[in-house]
C-alpha cells in the first residue's frame, strides 16, 4: 500500500480528485444550478385536503358550518418524500375549535405535513365556523301500533317500562323540530298481552321523519301492550235454594260486589243483561257469619273479575206478622169468561208471614202479592189456592195456606138475553146491555181477554159489588 500511495502517477490522480472536489463545494449556488436541484427537490400541488375541527366541547355544542370544508396546499420536498407521505395520506389540516363559542366565528387553520415536507402555501388559510348550543329536553314517550289483533280481542294502553318519560338532546335550532318520540309494534294477530317487548325509540317530526341527529336517553325501552276480550259491566245477581233451619229468618245480606266485568266476544256479551252465575244454598247456614264463593264463568265468557265475591249475613229467630185485607190477583182466565172473588165476600184476604223482626217492621200490603190461577177454569164456583208472592227473606207461614172462591160466568150468554130486567125490575135496554159484564173483564175482577188481574183493594171490592148488581139484573 505504501509502495502505490509514493508512485508519481498515483499521487498526480488523487491530487486532480481532490482539486475538482474542491471547485466544486466552492462554485455550488442552488439558485444558479438548477439542473442539480431539480434532480433532489420538487414542488407540488395537494388539492382538496379535508378541514379537521378539533378541541371542540360536543357536549354542549355541536358544528353547524365549517366554510370551506377543504384546502389547497403548495408544498416543497424530495420526489421520495412525497411519495411516502402520499402512500400514507399524511397531510393534515385542523382548525381548533376549543376555544369557540356560540355563533360564527373565522378561525386560522394549522397544516401538518410530513417529514421532509415543507409548505409553501395554503389557500384559504381561514375557515368560518358556526356553533350551536346542545339542549336536552324531556318528552312523553309514545308508542303505537299496526295489524289486528285475534278476532273479538281489543288492545289496551300501551305500557313503557321503567316510564314513559325521556330526554332528547338536540342542536337548539333543531330541538322545535320534535314532534313525537316513540316507535311502533305489530300486534297481528295476537291473543294475548304483549309482555316485555323491547323497542328502540326514534324521534319524529311533525311529517313523521325520523330525526337522526337526535340523541335520545334511555334509547330503548320495554313496552307492554295489553290484549283484551271486550268488556261489559253486569250487575251481579245472587240467587238463593233451600230454607234456613226451622224457626231462623235472615236479617241481613250483603255482598262485597254489586256489579262485575264480564271479557268475551262482543256477541256474547251483548246476550247479557245481568249475571247470576252465584247460587247460595241456605239450608247450610246455619249460624251468622261470612263466606266467599267463586264467581265462575258462564257460557262464552273468558273470564270475570273479580273472579270471587264475599258475602255477610246474620241469621236470628223468625217471627211472624199478619198482613190484613190484601187484594187477589186472578190471572189465565179465559176469553169471554168473567170471575169474581165470592169467598171472602169482599174480595180481601188475610195472610201471615213469617221472618226477621227488622224485616217484617219494613213490610207493607204493598209488597205481598196473592195470585189466583184461573187457567182452565170454566163456568161455576171453585176453590182456587192463592199463590204468594213475598220480598226476599220473607215466607209465608207454614201450615197457613189460602183459598178463595171465585164464581165464573159466561159474559156472552148474559148478552143473549133481551128481555132481562135490570136491577130496578126495568127490561133491559140497549145502554143497561152495554153496560153489563163483558170479555173485557170491566168490573169483573179479571181480564178474560189475556188473564190480566181484576183491580185490587176498594176497586176489586166497588167491582164484586156492581157485578153482583148486574148478575142479579140478568137473573130470569
Amino acid at each position: 500500500m505504501d509502495k502505490w500511495l509514493s508512485h508519481p502517477t498515483a499521487i498526480k490522480v488523487i491530487s486532480l480528485m481532490i482539486g475538482i472536489l474542491m471547485w466544486a463545494v466552492v462554485h455550488f449556488d442552488s439558485d444558479k444550478t438548477p439542473n442539480t436541484v431539480a434532480n433532489l427537490t420538487e414542488t407540488q400541488e395537494i388539492d382538496a385536503v379535508q378541514v379537521k375541527p378539533i378541541g371542540m366541547d360536543d357536549k354542549n355544542f355541536a358544528l353547524r358550518l365549517l366554510d370551506p370544508g377543504a384546502v389547497h396546499l403548495t408544498v416543497r420536498g424530495s420526489r421520495s418524500d412525497f411519495l411516502i407521505a402520499q402512500a400514507g395520506n399524511d397531510y393534515e389540516v385542523t382548525v381548533d375549535l376549543s376555544q369557540a363559542v356560540e355563533g360564527r366565528k373565522v378561525l386560522p387553520v394549522k397544516v401538518n405535513l410530513p417529514k421532509g415536507l415543507e409548505l409553501i402555501d395554503v389557500s384559504p388559510s381561514n375557515v368560518t365556523v358556526v356553533l350551536e348550543r346542545i339542549v336536552t329536553k324531556e318528552f312523553e314517550v309514545s308508542i303505537k301500533t299496526e295489524g289486528t289483533p285475534g278476532k273479538g280481542y281489543k288492545i289496551g294502553q300501551p305500557v313503557v317500562k321503567p316510564n314513559n318519560r325521556v330526554h332528547v338532546t338536540l342542536p337548539k335550532d333543531q330541538m322545535s323540530l320534535v314532534d313525537s318520540v316513540g316507535g311502533t309494534l305489530s300486534v297481528e294477530g295476537e291473543e294475548e298481552t304483549v309482555n316485555d317487548k323491547k323497542m328502540k325509540l326514534v324521534a319524529y317530526d311533525k311529517e313523521g321523519n325520523e330525526l337522526t341527529d337526535a340523541i335520545i336517553s334511555p334509547s330503548v325501552v320495554e313496552v307492554e301492550i295489553p290484549i283484551t276480550k271486550p268488556f261489559k259491566k253486569l250487575p251481579l245477581q245472587i240467587g238463593f235454594r233451600g230454607s234456613l233451619p226451622e224457626g231462623y229468618a235472615m236479617s241481613s245480606f250483603s255482598q262485597s260486589v254489586d256489579q262485575i266485568t264480564v271479557y268475551g266476544p262482543q256477541d256474547v256479551l251483548d246476550k247479557y243483561d245481568y249475571y247470576d252465575g252465584i247460587t247460595v244454598d241456605l239450608s247450610k247456614l246455619k249460624e251468622s257469619g261470612t263466606m266467599e264463593l267463586d264467581i265462575p264463568p258462564m257460557e262464552g265468557i273468558a273470564n270475570v273479575d273479580p273472579q270471587k265475591v264475599s258475602f255477610e249475613y246474620k241469621i236470628v229467630l223468625a217471627e211472624t206478622k199478619v198482613m190484613s185485607h190484601l187484594p187477589v190477583k186472578m190471572i189465565g182466565l179465559s176469553e169471554g169468561l168473567n170471575a169474581k172473588v165470592t169467598l171472602p165476600p169482599n174480595g180481601m184476604v188475610d195472610a201471615i208471614v213469617k221472618g226477621a223482626s227488622n224485616v217484617l217492621a219494613q213490610l207493607e200490603s204493598k209488597d205481598v202479592q196473592l195470585i189466583a190461577d184461573l187457567t182452565g177454569l170454566g163456568p161455576g164456583s171453585h176453590v182456587v189456592p192463592l199463590e204468594m208472592h213475598l220480598p226476599q227473606f220473607v215466607e209465608q207461614a207454614p201450615n197457613a195456606p189460602i183459598t178463595v172462591t171465585v164464581e165464573i160466568t159466561d159474559s156472552t150468554a148474559t148478552i143473549a138475553q133481551p128481555d132481562t130486567e135490570n136491577g130496578n125490575g126495568v127490561p133491559a135496554t140497549d145502554e143497561t146491555d152495554a153496560e153489563a159484564p163483558s170479555g173485557d173483564g170491566s168490573g169483573t175482577g179479571a181480564d178474560t181477554d189475556s188473564g190480566v188481574n181484576a183491580p185490587s183493594g176498594e176497586g176489586a171490592a166497588d167491582g164484586a159489588e156492581e157485578k153482583s148488581s148486574n148478575s142479579a139484573a140478568t137473573t130470569p
